[in-house]
């Protein structure tokens, strides 16, 4: 399958509303087919380039188990807390309960001596010992529903005590688990600095500097030309971006490191787009609805995420720590979908944001505020 022809194929698959699952396998093992296409150079098939996207693959898996992993364990701490003021009510409930019916049975068993003897010894007033007879069994129905409410409480107690008791197994779990992802992410990242500083000796001159950020550019540049003229015209239910122009919110916050249309190096280069810089593992949001169209490593950029926006508009999210969000899945305003990192082999974490139209970059300076 040859580049256009495959990306051909991908554009056909957005052109319906909703993709099947057989067209987003397709549209994924197509994907698959251009990234072999586009990697086919000497510098991507370089072992320690390979090795990088690898390395930083395993860190954005690591890192979007961990985010799982944390909202699993706040989820739980909450219902923790839950369970605990519910056991302390009804610890206290109990408590009142069997002070009450303790009260109950000893003024029960010294009135129902002293009636059932005076019954006994007088029987001049039957009227009087009939009254006696029936107030008794008031009052002992009134004992036997405090015994039952008291060993319905018991047994609530117990139940929420059981629950609390498994709460805390799967709390002490979820513990162990960050801990152990937290472990093997410090490992990978100790990897990556690693193979960077294999990387950096490599490309130690000017001329290659410049021959990596041109490979790099191309491929990119390469893959959005021939997608976007083939890119869905109308997206149902998308907001039309050309009307929305200087009205965006920035995908995240920070300082913007590098502009568009800014010289790039020395070679002549200048920004597609622009580098935010910020804390590693901030919320990257999408700009506007869309639909994924790319969910993946990529040379020099990282784990990049391309969003169709219907009428031949793209946004471009690149150097993420980690990707939320797959191929084919739809996302709306301002809605997180990747955290920032350092991806793509930078030495800090930012993030590379580029706005496109029909394959041309623009600037995301006009359209954001």
């Amino acid at each position: 399958m040859t580049l256009a022809l495959g990306l051909l194929c991908i554009s056909n698959v957005y052109a319906a509303k909703q993709p099947s699952e057989q067209q987003l396998e397709q549209l994924r093992k197509d994907i698959s087919t251009l990234k072999h296409e586009l990697g086919s150079d000497k510098q991507q098939q370089h072992s320690h380039q390979k090795e990088l996207g690898k390395t930083e693959k395993r860190i954005a898996d690591l890192s979007r188990k961990q985010r799982q992993t944390r909202a699993e364990l706040i989820k739980q701490q909450k219902a923790q807390r839950t369970l605990v003021s519910e056991t302390q009510a009804l610890r206290q409930k109990l408590t009142k309960q069997q002070e009450s019916l303790s009260r109950q049975m000893r003024a029960g068993y010294s009135a129902g001596q002293q009636q059932a003897l005076k019954m006994l010894l007088n029987q001049t007033d039957p009227g009087a010992a009939g009254r006696t007879m029936t107030y008794y069994g008031y009052f002992t129905r009134a004992q036997l529903n405090a015994v039952k409410e008291t060993q319905l409480s018991i047994k609530q107690l117990n139940n929420a005590e059981t629950r609390l008791q498994e709460s805390s197994t799967r709390l002490e779990k979820l513990n162990s688990k960050q801990q152990q992802q937290a472990r093997e992410l410090q490992q990978q990242q100790a990897n990556r600095k690693i193979i960077l500083s294999k990387l950096n000796t490599e490309i130690n001159s000017k001329e290659q500097q410049l021959k990596k950020l041109s490979g790099d550019e191309k491929a990119l540049g390469s893959l959005l030309k021939r997608l976007a003229p083939h890119i869905s015209p109308a997206i149902k239910d998308f907001s039309d971006l050309g009307k929305l122009k200087g009205k965006l919110s920035w995908p995240t916050k920070g300082r913007l490191k590098n502009r568009y249309g800014q010289p790039r190096n020395q070679g002549g280069m200048k920004w597609q787009g622009i580098t935010i810089s910020g804390n590693e593992g901030q919320d990257i949001r999408t700009i506007a609805p869309g639909r994924v169209v790319f969910a993946d490593w990529i040379r020099g950029y990282g784990l990049m995420l391309i969003i169709d926006h219907g009428n031949g508009y793209m946004s471009l999210y690149g150097h993420n720590q980690s990707l939320y969000k797959d191929v084919g899945d739809s996302v709306t305003s301002n809605e997180v979908i990747s955290s920032l990192g350092n991806s793509g082999g930078n030495n800090t974490s930012s993030l590379y944001f580029e706005m496109r139209h029909k394959g041309k970059p623009i600037n995301p300076e006009t359209w954001c505020r």
